[in-house]
């Protein structure tokens, strides 16, 4: 998808169908696209890897990669997700960074040392807790739309009720958040409530368009947090407020919530875009005969790059590097927060910070 002054190439590349192809000739990444029931065409694509466009390639249906590009490409520094046909994650390949050593050692040690602290993790449990509330409180002011001004009111109340077992609210708060986000989509396109709530890897199918995008979506961002995650030395199978969990890696989960929104929004634009080449048409998916739903390649790209802009927009951020401003204040991309709310939760466990802010 290509926009009057935006960039061309995006962050982010995505291969599905029959026979996709990531694999090295003559020195270059060859990246081939599959056969899927919505094209009859390959297109590829050559780079030599310190060119390649793309941070994150997203990899979906039956192809084949090849360990010498797993290894360039992992040198460059660009990691690979792959998802089944619902959108879900199934692993990541996230580079090994050179920066790993005696820190990222400090890191993990003191993050199984707060693990192990029930009064620690209750307060790690809380803030993020109270950070995804709040996020999700300002995606449904963001939105302007009055239908949801009583689900507004709602989650403003829970930040007053979550302090005392923030857990026991999850389900509730989930439920009535998608049933306000139902509300800002078009009825056209069968969104009642969310499939699966959670990256839990389930048997549950997306039989709607917009769950589908929304499984693409959280695939996407915890393929960059797991990025972050692994770039400090962090352990992602010891969660603090998902920490029972054990079909993903459950601090990917815990970092993950604050910023699901982005996913939200993203969906809720595309949905409800002005420009019809833009917004979701009939064309752009498909249902089989058990009810799960298919998307074109062509629907899946156009969401994805929507999504990373989305990942690369600012806002105002109280941010300690680069020059000073006088309210303290600068413009810091969301995905940035995101790596700064790692860093830390880092800092936590090592006791450099007395306070877990995201």
């Amino acid at each position: 998808m290509t926009l009057k002054g935006e960039r061309n190439h995006y962050n982010v590349k995505y291969l599905r169908g029959y026979g996709f192809s990531i694999k090295v000739s003559n020195n270059k990444i060859i990246l081939k696209d599959g056969l899927n029931p919505f094209t009859d065409t390959q297109e590829s694509e050559e780079y030599f890897a310190p060119n390649l466009p793309y941070e994150k390639i997203v990899l979906c249906g039956k192809g084949y990669v090849s360990t010498e590009a797993l290894s360039l490409l992992s040198e460059n520094y660009r990691n690979v997700i792959l998802v089944d046909i619902n959108g879900n994650p199934v692993t990541y390949l996230n580079p090994v960074f050179a920066g790993e050593g005696l820190t990222a050692t400090q890191y993990r040690i003191g993050q199984y040392d707060t693990f192990r602290d029930p009064e620690k993790r209750a307060y790690l449990t809380l803030q993020i807790v109270r950070a995804k509330i709040k996020s999700q409180i300002q995606f449904l002011e963001q939105t302007k739309n009055p239908e949801v001004k009583d689900g507004i009111m709602f989650f403003m109340q829970s930040l007053l009720d979550i302090n005392k077992n923030p857990i026991s609210h999850e389900a509730r708060l989930g439920r009535r958040y998608f049933s306000e986000y139902a509300k800002l989509i078009p009825k056209r396109y069968g969104f009642q409530s969310r499939n699966q709530s959670n990256l839990r890897i389930t048997k549950t199918k997306a039989t709607d368009v917009i769950n589908a995008l929304l499984n693409y979506g959280y695939a996407v961002l915890a393929g960059e947090i797991s990025k972050f995650i692994n770039g400090m030395g962090l352990d992602a199978y010891y969660g603090f407020y998902h920490k029972e969990h054990t079909g993903f890696q459950p601090l990917v989960y815990d970092m993950i919530e604050p910023f699901r929104w982005l996913v939200d929004y993203t969906v809720y634009k595309l949905a409800n875009h002005q420009n019809n080449d833009q917004t979701i048409k009939l064309k752009d998916f498909a249902h089989n005969k058990s009810g799960q739903v298919l998307l074109s390649p062509d629907l899946v790209r156009r969401f994805l790059e929507m999504l990373e802009r989305k990942f690369n927009s600012t806002r105002r951020y109280e941010f300690r590097h680069g020059a000073k401003t006088q309210d303290g204040l600068k413009n810091v991309q969301e995905i940035t927060v995101a790596k700064i709310s790692v860093q830390n939760l880092s800092n936590y466990c090592i006791k450099k910070n007395t306070s877990f802010e995201i």
